[in-house]
């Protein structure tokens, strides 16, 4: 798939040097009810629209306002490099259209 474009829904976070599409989202065990990314983890190069990041949920118990949520992402797909901050993903996609899921929070 690399270099192609796909469709992936998962869990975005952005936070502290993060901007991630992931499997899950967990508990950090800092902070109650703080969540962190958890599983295979997607670089989301250049993050998502101002109108998406808007509505998701936001948490900033740990620091610097972190938000989250369950998009579907459809873009160009990379994998073998290094990709994110300081090269710390091996896989990333590069979005051409996001869209919101429903999602309760536990």
């Amino acid at each position: 798939f690399n270099g192609r474009k796909i469709i992936v829904e998962g869990f975005f976070f952005q936070g502290w040097e993060v901007i991630v599409l992931c499997e899950r989202l967990e508990a950090s065990g800092r902070a109650e009810n703080h969540l962190v990314p958890g599983g295979l983890m997607i670089w989301v190069e250049g993050g998502v629209p101002r109108e998406v990041y808007d509505s998701l949920n936001k948490q900033d118990m740990m620091g610097p306002e972190e938000r989250f949520g369950k998009l579907r992402i459809q873009g160009e797909y990379n994998h073998g490099g290094t990709y994110g901050h300081l090269g710390g993903f091996s896989y990333q996609i590069i979005p051409s259209s996001v869209e919101l899921l429903e999602w309760t929070q536990n």
